[in-house]
């Protein structure tokens, strides 16, 4: 009897060890670090600080849990490490020297995460793109290429990146890449790919922004809006339906989007003018995550408007998915009513379109 009740707790030992781990814990060996520097864990989605601790004798852990994998940074002093984050027990061994070199290899760096896996090997592919990738896009701005070779240059970076993803599909690093290219991919394709996830990948966070993006019925001309609660610079609580009575112009911007300063700066102050007798306000909702961003533009284009934001990037923000938004800047007309009257692209003319509503102009 004695025997069979040590087999028994020995199962149940082995059972246990066996068991899904319920958080991750990140233990970090770098050697060149100073003893009491302050490391902090920031979740890549949101810029919120997810932990910080203190470096003793080169050596650093983080421990925590996660409702899904996420694409984290590590922030020492003048080194950052980027890498995908998830329940399991993650390593991080390297000097300080080689996070600094700008070729090091992160697959050596940095072990314990399948998902981390597939995102480097991901990056490797289109690391010959990203090389080009500035340069590009300024012989575009300058005129030296045409809009056509721009356009088939993103289309090759595009291609070459879906097709990894659709080729490795049941993990949350291609999910979350895959709606980056959301608008750019045929609904029937992100359906099927959609589909053929696990009830795991369905269920995730990116998973329902995915199903959402798919059923959700989104803002259009003619519709009531969608109400968006956020935050402004001073952390007051901001609702589009506060301003219900006037019409309303919802700009949509980031600090990190240049179109979107030019418009800010240079079309907004002299429509505030031409305005100003009638019920018009202004509304900005930033697509930016990190608010030290956010403000400085916000204090540079000198906004006195309303602005407010989520600090959640676009890709995942329900905002962007509700009111269709793949791209910034763009600005929606609201009627007093609370109905949206035009939904107005960077290139149209804006002035034009409020004149119509706010003047009777033709």
């Amino acid at each position: 009897m004695k025997k069979s009740i040590v087999i028994l707790c020995l199962i149940i030992g082995l059972i246990s060890c066996q068991k899904k781990q319920s958080g991750y814990i990140v233990e970090a060996d770098i050697t060149g670090l100073k003893d009491s520097t302050k490391v902090l864990l920031f979740n890549s989605n949101t810029w919120k600080e997810l932990d910080s601790t203190i470096i003793i004798n080169n050596k650093f852990t983080f421990k925590g849990k996660l409702n899904d994998p996420t694409p984290v940074g590590i922030y020492i002093s003048d080194v950052s490490i980027g890498f995908w984050l998830e329940n399991k027990k993650i390593t991080i061994n390297s000097s300080k020297e080689e996070l600094l070199e700008k070729n090091n290899d992160f697959s050596k760096i940095i072990t314990g995460s399948e998902t981390n896996k597939i995102a480097l090997r991901h990056e490797k592919l289109l690391k010959p793109f990203r090389g080009r990738q500035a340069e590009t896009y300024k012989k575009f701005n300058k005129k030296l290429i045409s809009e056509e070779a721009y356009k088939a240059y993103r289309d090759s970076i595009t291609n070459t990146s879906t097709k990894f993803l659709f080729e490795n599909p049941n993990n949350y690093f291609s999910l979350s890449e895959i709606l980056d290219y959301r608008f750019d991919l045929k609904k029937e394709k992100l359906e099927d790919y959609f589909s053929q996830l696990p009830l795991e990948l369905k269920k995730s966070s990116y998973g329902k922004i995915l199903d959402d993006f798919l059923h959700l019925k989104r803002v259009k001309e003619g519709d009531d809006i969608v109400d968006i609660i956020g935050k402004n610079l001073d952390g007051e609580e901001i609702k589009l339906s506060d301003f219900k009575g006037k019409v309303v112009l919802l700009d949509f911007w980031a600090g990190w989007c240049p179109p979107c300063i030019k418009q800010i700066k240079e079309e907004f102050p002299p429509l505030i003018e031409k305005y100003k007798d009638k019920n018009f306000q202004i509304v900005s909702y930033s697509f930016d995550i990190r608010r030290e961003m956010w403000k400085n533009a916000s204090d540079k284009l000198q906004i006195s408007w309303p602005n407010f934001s989520k600090l959640t990037k676009i890709n995942i923000d329900p905002v962007a998915l509700q009111y269709n938004i793949s791209s910034i800047p763009i600005t929606f007309i609201i009627s007093e009513e609370g109905k949206v009257l035009k939904r107005v692209e960077y290139d149209d003319d804006l002035e034009k379109e409020l004149d119509k509503v706010l003047l009777g102009i033709e």
